[in-house]
């Protein structure tokens, strides 16, 4: 257990007495909301440059590997989350298929929890290798970063990338059984958009894949971008048209997820859309975040955190883990401020830093 002094350097009040010691009480923050969904970044590293999540010669405050999370700690921090009422953990980054040794940290994290739901966001550079072991480790699905399918405007959306790598990296994972959905973020930047867009549905839908459509946010390099580029929800569903049913037929993903989905007009299929520009979802948010140094990050739009991994080397116990979660999550505020021009800390937040 942390001491008074210990947790004073660690920036946490004093854990009250006799907090968690019948088990991890149910994480909640002010507003009432309660959390089911841990987004854990393995790495701030990743092997392609997007334009909207980092800067062209990369992010300069990489973590050295002793900075960061360790499986093990990894692992216990993913437990005392599940104790609190986390129902799915998704591996995120950077790119965490260049973590080395990955597949072990998913095996580690699944037989710590078997119960919880594990899946990853990946852009599949190196998933055509490791979808076998990823699946027998646990991996039940992964959401892959994908814009395009032209190679030439792949190449130039993610400074250098294959887009023939990604596609074997899908085929791959629908062989092992994952369940695969596509992430879109839909760029108006050339006359060729909207095309892009409707040839990328048709591909999906062609390979029983859901393709969800997340509206760019004004965070890191995607608040460079010019205004102009971005598409909201409704206007992704005028470029798609008669693809998809009437707006009526829209239905929420679940409680653990904030897309929309909307069916196919014509044929089995459908398409989701995060809107959190246009339609603000955060009165309904049930995740939080943990970056790769082990940092509690209650929204993705605050650069406020709690370090999970310092308590952990202070030797904190579980006890004083589910403190400073129940702490960072204490201070989450109820909205995310992008419309409000006066509030820019999230314009210097680094997705690849945090996890997305």
């Amino acid at each position: 257990m942390l001491d008074n002094r210990q947790a004073k350097r660690l920036a946490l009040p004093p854990r009250p007495s006799g907090f968690a010691e019948a088990g991890v009480p149910p994480l909640a923050d002010r507003q009432g909301r309660t959390y089911r969904y841990l987004r854990l970044s393995v790495t701030d590293r990743c092997d392609l440059a997007c334009l909207y999540c980092m800067p062209p010669s990369g992010e300069e405050d990489h973590a050295l590997r002793k900075a960061l999370l360790t499986f093990e700690e990894a692992a216990r921090v993913v437990g005392v989350f599940a104790a609190g009422g986390i129902e799915r953990v998704r591996f995120t980054g950077g790119e965490p298929l260049v973590r080395k040794d990955v597949v072990e940290l998913v095996a580690r994290v699944h037989r710590r929890v078997p119960h919880v739901t594990l899946a990853m966001t990946t852009n599949a550079t190196r998933l055509g290798e490791l979808a076998r072991p990823l699946r027998a480790a646990g991996l039940g699905g992964v959401n892959v970063s994908l814009d395009t399918l032209d190679p030439e405007r792949f190449r130039s959306l993610t400074r250098g990338g294959d887009v023939g790598r990604v596609k074997a990296g899908i085929h791959a994972a629908l062989a092992e059984g994952m369940d695969v959905k596509l992430n879109v973020v839909p760029l108006r930047h050339d006359p060729a958009s909207d095309g892009d867009l409707r040839e990328l549905v048709d591909w999906a839908w062609g390979l029983g894949i859901t393709p969800r459509f997340i509206e760019l946010m004004p965070l890191g390099e995607g608040a460079k971008l010019p205004a102009d580029w971005r598409m909201s929800a409704t206007e992704v569903r005028a470029v798609l048209g008669d693809r998809l049913a009437d707006r009526d037929a829209e239905t929420p993903e679940g409680p653990v997820g904030p897309a929309r989905y909307v069916p196919r007009r014509n044929g089995e299929g459908r398409i989701g859309f995060i809107s959190a520009m246009s339609n603000e979802f955060c009165g309904t948010c049930n995740r939080v975040r943990v970056t790769a140094r082990g940092d509690v990050r209650a929204c993705l739009a605050d650069r406020r955190a709690v370090s999970l991994r310092d308590v952990m080397r202070a030797g904190g116990s579980d006890a004083d883990l589910a403190w400073a979660m129940r702490w960072a999550l204490g201070g989450k505020a109820e909205g995310h401020f992008f419309a409000d021009p006066s509030a820019t800390e999230h314009e210097n937040v680094g997705m690849s830093l945090i996890g997305g």
